[in-house]
């Protein structure tokens, strides 16, 4: 017959053979306590190692910092000196040669405008419509026509000034095409 509701039947336990059914047993430590205690003078002396390195370390840093910021600050006011002078006497040369040194600067601008007008031309004429492209090359025909056109307001050259004209409707009508070609788009 099976037992009553009520009742329980004893338990088999193989653990602590010698004890009763009803006191239970201690279950063994997970932590190791001298591991534990190793763990914990390690991280002592580790964290001790590091506070004294780094006080070594900010009394390193204060010492050099009292010896390199009087240099620092004189190498500073010398060099701020010399590039005063140097910029002085360069900009007096050039005043003297500012014709052509605007010469030279035209003839950059013009070049550059060229370059432009040549190679944005060129990567629209193969972009295949691609429409972030197309909207790039509108600012750069953009910038190419104002470099073009300060050329022909500032040259003194007339063959500069007609160069610039002939580039400058280049890019003009460059950028117009690609402005409907944006505005259709």
């Amino acid at each position: 017959m099976a037992p009553s509701p009520g009742k329980r039947s004893a338990r088999k336990s193989t653990v602590g053979a010698g004890k009763s059914s009803n006191s239970r047993a201690k279950p063994p430590p997970l932590v190791d306590p001298e591991a534990v205690a190793a763990v914990r003078e390690a991280t002592t002396k580790t964290v001790h190692a590091l506070t004294t390195a780094a006080r070594a370390l900010a009394g390193a840093t204060a010492v050099s910092a009292r010896w390199l910021w009087p240099r620092l600050a004189r190498a500073t006011v010398i060099s701020a000196a010399a590039l005063g002078r140097a910029l002085s006497s360069s900009g007096a040369w050039l005043w003297t040669r500012r014709s052509g040194v605007a010469r030279i600067g035209h003839r950059g601008l013009w070049w550059g405008a060229l370059a432009i007008l040549v190679l944005v031309g060129r990567a629209l004429l193969s972009a295949e419509g691609d429409p972030e492209l197309v909207e790039v090359a509108l600012l750069w025909f953009g910038a190419g026509l104002s470099m073009s056109v300060l050329v022909l307001v500032s040259a003194p050259e007339t063959r500069m000034r007609v160069a610039a004209f002939a580039l400058a409707s280049g890019h003009a009508s460059l950028a117009a095409l690609t402005w409907v070609a944006v505005v259709n788009a």
